[in-house]
């Protein structure tokens, strides 16, 4: 039976941080202590890795390094061949504690650098070069100056239908989380976002009304309706992220490359084309999804961007320090 591509799959294999960002998209600051069972996950796995094939894995949170057997599900995933590469997306502050096991486990290593952080994006690159070269991952910083506010409780439902159906996350990614493979981060913590922020009760839990099962018979055929569906989920009536799209070269490139495999993997696998591609894109273009850098791409009313400042006031703390 030949497997179906996609692109890319978010696992979020803790929903918690070491940081309390205001504007996190994946609302870890109001999450404590929540972790993708490992053995769920292997359950999940098993199912997943019979029908689909993933170009890329990002391992993430909150704040994955958080996981203390992190590399137990990167080599898990792997022993099934559920992707072509895998990548973890940290923040940094635990990068001295990440073991020669989970180092050598991964293709890519991704580090989110903050405003308020200590270190310098030079230091954390001559700390990370080393260990890039000896266990053979490919790294890049990403100097992260400005957050996005994607959450909303004001747009209507003809943007959310707009924003929607011009999601690249929606086109060629998925999230995976504890049982229920989504098409996007969002469902499985906007109703407490809602809640606990805006004091609003959804009447469905999202985190199961906005997904699919893995675990239930015949997931290869929902998973095919739940992909062809046109119907919004309901949580885009709760996020801009879609509405901020763009169609530039680069990511009409990135939505062509990512239709194949071998291209992501080449792509993901050698810095020279990871990194300077990422350098080009900065040069030409803001950058899109959580945090860009222009506001000349704000596309509603209710959708607010913070500078350095801003980011100061949303109590950006850290509880290791990298140096420490």
């Amino acid at each position: 039976m030949k497997k179906k591509y996609i692109p890319h799959a978010e696992i979020p294999v803790v929903e918690h941080c070491n940081l309390n960002c205001k504007l996190c998209n994946s609302h870890a600051y109001l999450v404590h202590n929540s972790t993708y069972p490992f053995e769920q996950f292997k359950k999940d796995v098993d199912v997943l890795s019979a029908h689909v094939h993933f170009g890329l894995i990002t391992f993430m949170g909150g704040e994955p390094l958080l996981c203390t057997n992190l590399e137990e599900y990167i080599r898990y995933a792997r022993a099934h061949k559920l992707a072509g590469v895998y990548r973890i997306l940290t923040n940094g502050l635990l990068l001295k504690k990440m073991s020669p096991a989970l180092l050598s486990s991964i293709d890519v290593l991704e580090i989110s650098h903050y405003p308020e952080m200590k270190e310098t994006v030079e230091e954390l690159r001559s700390f990370v070069k080393p260990l890039a070269k000896k266990y053979g991952f490919v790294y890049y910083i990403k100097d992260i100056g400005y957050f996005n506010e994607i959450d909303t409780v004001s747009i209507s439902d003809k943007e959310a239908k707009e924003g929607y159906e011009k999601c690249t996350r929606i086109s060629y990614g998925c999230s995976i989380f504890n049982g229920y493979y989504y098409k996007c981060m969002r469902p499985k913590t906007t109703n407490l976002y809602l809640e606990k922020v805006h004091g609003i009760k959804l009447e469905h839990d999202l985190r199961k009304t906005d997904g699919i099962e893995i675990s239930e018979d015949n997931f290869a055929q929902r998973l095919d309706n739940y992909l062809n569906s046109t119907t919004m989920l309901e949580s885009c009536k709760y996020c801009l992220m879609g509405l901020e799209q763009d169609n530039s070269f680069c990511q009409r490139f990135k939505s062509l490359a990512y239709k194949k495999g071998w291209i992501v993997k080449l792509y993901y696998k050698y810095s020279f084309l990871y990194n300077g591609y990422k350098k080009i894109k900065k040069q030409v273009e803001y950058d899109e999804g959580a945090h860009t850098k222009d506001s000349l791409y704000v596309k509603t009313q209710t959708h607010k961007v913070l500078g350095n400042k801003g980011l100061k006031n949303q109590s950006l703390t850290g509880n290791e320090s990298f140096t420490s």
